[in-house]
């Protein structure tokens, strides 16, 4: 047996196992849960996108035997396919990865994720904001909620922003991991492509007209078409505040008060998520037309600074 095939098999098991401990209720498996791509980048890093795919496979193999389909449809889905398909987009036929699709897909994955379940629970009540609402209602009826006046108004906000907050949930876990991943076959010599930083990844040009025309949608629809616009528009517009962080990262490289510069974009986005995740979104979108970050760095760190890694 060979290395590749090695890492094929440790990689997808572990990662399986990860997936697996948040299913069966073990000790710190909800922590797990979220590493569980964490091998299979590893993988992809190391030995390829197709040995990633091979550890994808092996991985649905555990998880079918050990946790039934409805485990291993949330493994591929969440965690092997995206890394399979992440990894052989950003690697395929260069010398340097490229983060741009990559980085595009981590909205559009979520988001065909959305409109799957939009058209798998169209005959249902409501659709899938239907099927939310009932969710959320039966879970606040468990922890004691009674029907008063300002309970709707929960549900309903909740169901707004559950698409947005997967949406953030799946871009974290994806991006952390595969930061993690590359750091960690570094370290070891077993990198495969140079390292990237996410911070110099630049969405496609034609990424900005499919996130702005859900929101321009949303503005128009109404009922479950609008909840889909919305949810759509809250969803694509996760890379772009990536991006204008990104910016952010990059044209306060040799400032001074850099670090706190920093610190306050990323506590107004944990505390302010609306207005600061807007903000951020229109820097995002303001990259594609000004080249901010490569005006900058053309611009280099002032006489006597170094710019600091990010």
């Amino acid at each position: 047996m060979n290395t590749r095939m090695t890492a094929s098999l440790a990689g997808g098991i572990i990662s399986a196992l990860f997936a697996l401990a948040a299913v069966r209720g073990l000790p710190f498996g909800g922590v797990l849960f979220w590493l569980a791509p964490l091998p299979l980048y590893a993988v992809a890093f190391g030995w390829g996108a197709a040995a990633a795919g091979a550890a994808c496979g092996v991985g649905a193999l555990v998880t079918i035997v050990s946790g039934g389909p409805a485990a291993t449809g949330a493994f591929v889905l969440l965690f092997g396919l995206p890394a399979v398909l992440f990894s052989g987009l950003a690697m395929r036929g260069a010398a340097t990865p490229s983060l741009g699709v990559p980085f595009a897909l981590l909205a559009l994955w979520p988001a065909a994720m959305l409109l799957a379940a939009e058209f798998a629970l169209a005959d249902q009540p409501g659709g899938l904001s239907g099927a939310l609402t009932r969710v959320v209602e039966e879970a606040l009826a468990r922890m004691g909620a009674t029907p008063e006046i300002g309970t709707a108004e929960l549900v309903a906000t909740v169901v707004r922003i559950k698409p947005l907050a997967f949406a953030i949930w799946f871009a974290i876990v994806t991006v952390a991991n595969a930061s993690a991943a590359q750091t960690f076959m570094l370290r070891r010599g077993l990198l495969a492509v140079p390292p990237v930083r996410w911070s110099v990844a630049t969405l496609p040009l034609w990424y900005a007209p499919v996130a702005v025309v859900p929101a321009l949608l949303a503005g128009f629809a109404g009922g479950e078409a609008g909840f889909v616009a919305s949810s759509l528009a809250m969803m694509l517009a996760v890379p772009l505040v990536l991006q204008g962080l990104a910016v952010v990262h990059v044209v306060t490289v040799g400032q001074k008060a850099r670090s706190l510069l920093l610190g306050l974009a990323y506590v107004g986005l944990a505390i302010f998520l609306l207005p600061v995740g807007l903000a951020l979104a229109g820097l995002g979108l303001a990259e594609f037309v000004l080249n901010l970050r490569r005006r900058a760095l053309t611009r280099g760190p002032r006489p006597g600074q170094s710019p600091p890694e990010d």
